[in-house]
C-alpha cells in the first residue's frame, strides 16, 4: 500500500511540540470515534470539552521526550503536504518478553492518570492487559500500541500504511505482532494478517452507559511472515 500524493511520512522528532500535536490527533479520532461513550464515563461523565485541557496535559506528559526518544518505541506520523501538519500516526513498540513477576510489576505499575474512574479502567484496559501477559509471555513483540487519523483524513489509506510499515518491520525482526482493536479498527487490521485471540467486553450500564452500551476490545496476534 503507497502513500498517496499529497501526504508525507516520516518518523516522529523527540520534542516537546511533536507531542502536542500527536495529542491533538488522538483526541480528534476519539471525539468521532464509537468510543465517545465510554470516554466520558472513563473521565467521571465530564464532558470531553470540558477535560480538554486536562487531557491535553495528560497527553503532553504520556508522549514526553523520553517516550518519543526511547528506541524500543517507533513513532511514525503522516504530514498533510498543503499544511504541514501532522494528520495521522501509529505507534509502534519493540516489547521484549517478560516473566511472570515483571509482568506483575508493570501492572502494578501501569499508566492511570488522575481524574479517570481508576475502577472502570482497571475492568476494561486493566483486564486486557492481564490477558495480553499471558497471551505474549515471554515472547519478544513488536506492539502497536497507538493508531489514530483525524477524522477529515479518514478513508484515504493513511492508517492502512502504518499499519504495512509495522507489519513489514515486524517480519523484518522474525517477531510476532500484536495489538487491540475496537470496532473502527478491526476490519483495518485483519486486512493485514491478525487475527482474533481473545476479547475483552464490558457492559458500561453499571457504569452509568446507556443499555446495550458496551467496551469491547479484540486482542489480536499476527505472527512473523518470511
Amino acid at each position: 500500500m503507497s502513500l498517496k500524493p499529497g501526504f508525507i511520512i516520516s518518523t516522529v522528532p523527540p520534542t516537546q511540540e511533536a507531542g502536542r500535536h500527536l495529542g491533538s490527533i488522538e483526541r480528534a479520532a476519539i471525539r468521532q470515534s464509537n468510543d465517545t461513550s465510554f470516554v466520558r464515563l472513563i473521565w467521571n461523565n465530564s464532558p470531553p470539552d470540558e477535560k480538554e485541557d486536562e487531557e491535553s496535559e495528560n497527553e503532553d506528559q504520556f508522549h514526553a521526550i523520553d517516550m518519543l526518544s526511547n528506541p524500543a518505541n517507533k513513532y511514525t506520523w503522516i504530514i498533510d503536504s498543503a499544511t504541514g501538519t501532522p494528520v495521522a500516526y501509529g505507534w509502534w513498540q519493540h516489547a521484549k518478553g517478560k516473566t511472570e513477576e515483571e509482568w506483575a510489576t508493570t501492572y502494578a505499575n501501569r499508566y492511570r492518570p488522575e481524574g479517570m474512574n481508576k475502577a472502570l479502567m482497571d475492568a476494561t484496559s486493566g483486564a486486557r492487559f492481564l490477558k495480553r501477559a499471558r497471551l505474549l509471555n515471554t515472547r519478544d513483540t513488536l506492539i502497536l500500541k497507538e493508531l489514530y487519523v483525524r477524522p477529515e483524513f479518514q478513508r484515504q489509506g493513511l492508517g492502512g500504511v502504518l499499519v504495512q510499515r509495522g507489519v513489514e518491520e515486524a517480519d523484518r525482526l522474525g517477531l510476532q505482532a500484536y495489538t487491540e482493536a475496537s470496532k473502527d479498527g478491526y476490519g483495518l487490521y485483519v486486512k493485514f494478517g491478525f487475527e482474533e485471540v481473545d476479547r475483552v467486553t464490558v457492559d458500561l450500564e453499571p457504569w452509568g452507559g446507556k443499555p446495550g452500551e458496551f467496551n469491547s476490545y479484540g486482542l489480536l496476534m499476527r505472527l512473523a511472515r518470511a
